[in-house]
C-alpha cells in the first residue's frame, strides 16, 4: 500500500486557479467547478486580533444547493463569505453548514445561516459553549484596548496625514467588530451531530465526515467531497507559518489522542487513493494526498519511538536526536524541509505527546 502511495505522489496534479471575488473585501479560489474557498482579506480578519490571518471557508455547490463548511469568525465576515458563494454559484439555498470544529473562527458565523442544517462532531457543542462563555468577552476586551492604545498613539500625532488616517481606519474597524460581536453573534449550536463518521447525500455530492480524535481541539474532523476528490482538513494541520503548515497540529494542555489519529487518516487512506485537492481551513498554501500520507507515517513514527522509549526507561531527550527521526525527515524532503522552526515543532510534538503514551 505504501508503494502505492508513493506512486500517487508522482502522478498528482495540483492546480487551483485563483480569482478575486467581486463581492467586497472577500477573496475566492477555484478548486474544481463546484468547490471554491473563500477567504476575507487581510485587512478584516487582522482588524479580530487572532493569531491567524487566513481563514479560508469552503463552499460545495450541489446542484440542490450549497454546503459550506466553517463560518469564519463573527457574524460580519460571514456575511462577507455568504455573499460571495452567493453570487460566484448564484444561489441563495445553503442546505448544510459543517463546522470542522467548535472553535470561534469555525463557527462564529453559524448564526447567519438560521435556515440551513449544522453538522459537528458531538464534543463541538461544549467548544463553541466555551467561546460563547470566555472567549467573546475577552475578544471584545481586546477590540477596546486597541481603540484606547489607538486613541493615545492619536494624541501624538501633531501633523494631519497618512499615518493619521491609518490609526482612523483601524480604530473604525475595531468598533465595527466589537458592534458586531455585541449585537449581532448569537450562539448558534449543531443540530446534527455524530460522534466518528457520518456520511451527507446532498444533491450529486457525497460528504464523508470523519472524526479525527483530540489534538488541535476536542472535535477536529476530516471533510471529504467524494466527487470533487478534495479533503478538508480544518486544523489537522498546525496553524501557524507557511514553513510548518505540514507538521500535525498537537497542542499542549490538551488531551492528545494520536492513536484515533492515525486510525482515522489510515482509515482514510486505504479507500481514497486518488485526492486531488488537501484544503486547510488556516492554511497560506495548498496540499497534496503526499502530506496526509507524511502526517500519518509521521504520527506512526511517533507513536512507536515513544512506546519504545519508555519500554527502556529512556528519556524524551534521547528521542530528539534520533537517527530514525533524522532518516525520515531525509527520506521526505521533497515534502517537508526540516528548517529551525520544524525541529522546533517536532521537539514539541515528541513531548506532547510522550504525556499520552503509556
Amino acid at each position: 500500500m505504501r508503494g502505492l502511495y508513493l506512486n500517487i505522489f508522482l502522478i498528482i496534479c495540483f492546480s487551483i486557479v485563483s480569482t478575486v471575488s467581486t463581492a467586497r473585501n472577500t477573496v475566492v479560489k477555484q478548486i474544481t467547478a463546484d468547490v471554491i474557498t473563500v477567504t476575507p482579506d487581510r485587512k478584516q480578519l487582522q482588524s479580530l486580533g487572532w493569531p491567524n490571518d487566513i481563514i479560508n471557508s469552503i463552499a460545495v455547490n450541489t446542484g440542490e444547493g450549497i454546503v459550506l463548511v466553517d463560518t469564519q469568525n463573527s457574524p460580519a465576515n460571514a456575511k462577507l463569505i455568504k455573499s460571495a458563494v452567493m453570487g460566484h454559484f448564484n444561489d441563495s439555498t445553503f442546505i448544510y453548514i459543517i463546522n470542522t470544529h467548535g472553535h470561534s473562527c469555525h463557527s462564529g458565523g453559524n448564526c447567519e445561516f438560521d435556515q440551513a442544517n449544522i453538522v459537528a462532531q458531538s464534543r463541538s457543542i461544549n467548544e463553541i459553549k466555551n467561546y460563547d462563555d470566555i472567549f467573546l468577552g475577552q475578544t471584545i476586551d481586546f477590540f477596546r484596548k486597541n481603540i484606547l492604545i489607538n486613541n493615545n498613539v492619536l494624541d501624538t500625532i501633531t501633523v494631519a496625514g497618512a499615518l493619521n488616517d491609518s490609526i482612523n481606519e483601524s480604530i473604525e474597524r475595531f468598533r465595527f467588530y466589537e458592534d458586531d460581536l455585541l449585537n449581532n453573534y448569537k450562539v448558534r449550536y449543531p443540530n446534527y451531530v455524530f460522534d466518528d463518521t457520518l456520511t451527507l447525500y446532498a444533491g450529486n455530492k457525497t460528504i464523508s465526515l470523519m472524526y479525527m480524535g483530540k489534538g488541535h481541539g476536542n472535535a477536529d474532523i476530516m471533510v471529504y467531497i467524494e466527487e470533487d476528490k478534495v479533503l478538508c482538513t480544518g486544523n489537522l494541520f498546525h496553524l501557524g507559518g507557511s514553513d510548518v503548515e505540514e507538521m500535525p497540529s498537537f497542542y499542549v494542555y490538551r488531551e492528545n489522542e494520536i492513536n484515533h489519529w492515525i486510525s482515522t487518516m489510515s482509515t482514510f487512506l486505504e479507500k481514497n487513493n486518488d485526492v486531488k485537492y488537501v484544503l486547510s481551513t488556516h492554511g497560506k498554501k495548498p496540499f497534496k494526498l503526499e502530506n496526509i500520507v507524511f502526517i500519518n507515517e509521521y504520527c506512526k513514527l511517533v507513536r512507536s519511538e515513544v512506546k519504545a522509549a519508555k519500554a527502556s526507561k529512556q528519556a524524551v531527550e534521547s528521542l530528539q536526536s534520533s537517527e530514525k527521526f533524522d532518516n525520515f525527515f531525509k527520506n521526505n524532503r521533497n515534502i517537508i524541509g526540516f528548517s529551525a522552526k520544524i525541529q522546533e515543532m517536532h521537539k514539541r510534538n515528541l513531548n506532547i505527546i510522550w504525556r499520552y503514551i503509556e
